[in-house]
């Protein structure tokens, strides 16, 4: 019984140390897999991110341009429009240009919105709020016509908008240069 007790046990224990080695290896395994799958996914994400934030990005600076050139501009088409009947009406041509412009501005914005992460939503809610004023005094002055009280706000506007820009870029910079890892997004993402 001895001889067979041993074989025995020594077949149980085999057998289990081959099934826990089994088991180890399944789950080592599907780890690799699941951590080689989430890196995957980040690189894509990322890609995502910098081209969301460089088109959302070249289209606010394509349209804070166009809202700086109507403001140049204010009294150069205010008088031109004095002058001539066939001129569009100063109000009517800068209520048009704000509308594209917003349109244009918040296709990129919801785009780079969805695709995070909350540091980027924040500095992106700081982008609308400034882009919103500048309409605000655009919007304003159209309203008062050509006696331009409003541009002495227009500078101060125009800064924050800078600023908000620059924020932007900031945290889209390190928000890409946050390699992907097996963990998934890291928490310093989430600030």
């Amino acid at each position: 019984m001895s001889d067979t007790a041993a074989t025995i046990f020594t077949a149980i224990a085999g057998g289990l140390i081959a099934v826990a080695v089994v088991y180890i290896s399944y789950r080592a395994g599907r780890r690799q897999t699941t951590d080689e799958a989430t890196v995957e996914h980040g690189q894509w994400l990322r890609g995502q991110r910098q081209q969301g934030y460089l088109t959302f990005v070249d289209t606010w600076d394509t349209k804070v341009e166009s809202l700086q050139g109507l403001q140049r501009s204010w009294e150069a088409r205010v008088s031109e429009y004095e002058q001539s009947d066939r001129q569009e009406d100063p109000a009517e041509a800068s209520s048009r240009l704000m509308g594209d412009a917003w349109r244009a501005v918040r296709r990129d914005l919801e785009r780079v919105e969805l695709l995070g992460p909350q540091r980027i939503d924040l500095a992106l809610r700081a982008m609308e709020d400034a882009f919103r004023e500048m309409q605000d005094v655009i919007t304003a002055q159209a309203l008062d016509g050509a006696t331009c009280p409003h541009w002495d706000e227009w500078t101060p506007v125009l800064a924050r908008a800078n600023k908000a820009r620059f924020n932007f870029h900031a945290a889209a910079i390190r928000t890409l240069r946050q390699p992907p890892s097996p963990e998934g997004e890291s928490e310093g993402l989430a600030e």
